[in-house]
């Protein structure tokens, strides 16, 4: 399973690429903010366990974490022009990439957003033994850290 930190990592080489590329500011951290950032879409279902009694009732819903967010960046990148230098869609890509690979899911399209809203978002698309999963979402939101 990916973590933030191997989201991070990879994403901070593509800033680098991109620097080295462009030489430009914007571009630099685009792919941070679509690498890296996107995990901060985990909150939505940190909330919803919060305010379910701590339980987990068997969904997660991840609202950023969908293919079909590709053409959309595609589009905005297209609108923007130079201004990102196609940053935007190379973190989410590398993003969705290393999740597809490195996370355990039942189904092939699991990281297809409508894929898991068509079937009520159910957390079985995404394996695991046990509930480690949800250990994150145990914690004190200043605790969550750990889990990095």
């Amino acid at each position: 399973m990916a973590r933030p930190a191997a989201h991070l990592m990879v994403s901070t080489g593509l800033a680098t690429l991109q620097w080295i590329r462009t030489g430009r500011f914007a571009p630099t951290v685009a792919p941070i903010l679509s690498g890296f950032l996107i995990d901060g879409d985990h909150l939505v279902d940190f909330v919803r366990y919060r305010l379910n009694g701590q339980k987990s009732e068997g969904r997660i819903i991840l609202p950023l974490h969908g293919w079909e967010f590709v053409p959309v960046l595609l589009l905005l990148e297209r609108i923007l022009g130079r201004r990102f230098a196609g940053g935007l869609l190379l973190g989410y890509l590398a993003h969705l990439g290393l999740d597809q690979i490195t996370n355990e899911t039942t189904h092939p399209l699991t990281y297809l957003l409508s894929f898991r809203w068509r079937r009520g978002f159910p957390s079985r698309l995404f394996t695991h033994p046990d509930e480690s999963h949800i250990d994150w979402m145990r914690q004190s939101i200043f605790q969550i850290w750990r889990h990095f």
